[in-house]
């Protein structure tokens, strides 16, 4: 298994952790600013990458501007050890950030991430 699948295969592990109980969508300043756009809240972020990583959803423009327009301020962090979770959503955003990044470069985004 090569390094990259690795990590591909522990941050759908870390994903598949989240109760989707959705307290972090409350406290997300871009979802509030979006007027209650789902996949511009962390939990909607936290899908997209997993529905990338699985092959579901193609990368394009909308998906990375909803990756890449996460503020990183760590409010759904806040709330997620507040309720018991303690997933680190930032870091599970910037991990996924970075496996798009490089499948762009790549020049494959036609392909599964």
């Amino acid at each position: 298994m090569s390094e990259r699948e690795r990590i591909k295969a522990n941050l759908i592990k870390e994903i598949g952790k989240c109760r989707s109980c959705r307290f972090c969508v409350d406290v997300c300043p871009t979802y509030q600013a979006s007027h209650g756009v789902e996949s511009l809240s962390s939990f909607g972020r936290l899908q997209i990458i997993k529905y990338l990583l699985k092959g579901n959803l193609e990368l394009d423009d909308a998906m990375a501007y909803c990756l890449y327009s996460c503020l990183q301020c760590g409010r759904c962090e806040v709330v997620c050890k507040s309720k018991g979770q303690s997933l680190e959503i930032g870091e599970l955003i910037q991990t996924g950030r970075t496996l798009v990044s490089q499948t762009l470069v790549e020049g494959k985004s036609n392909e599964k991430v």
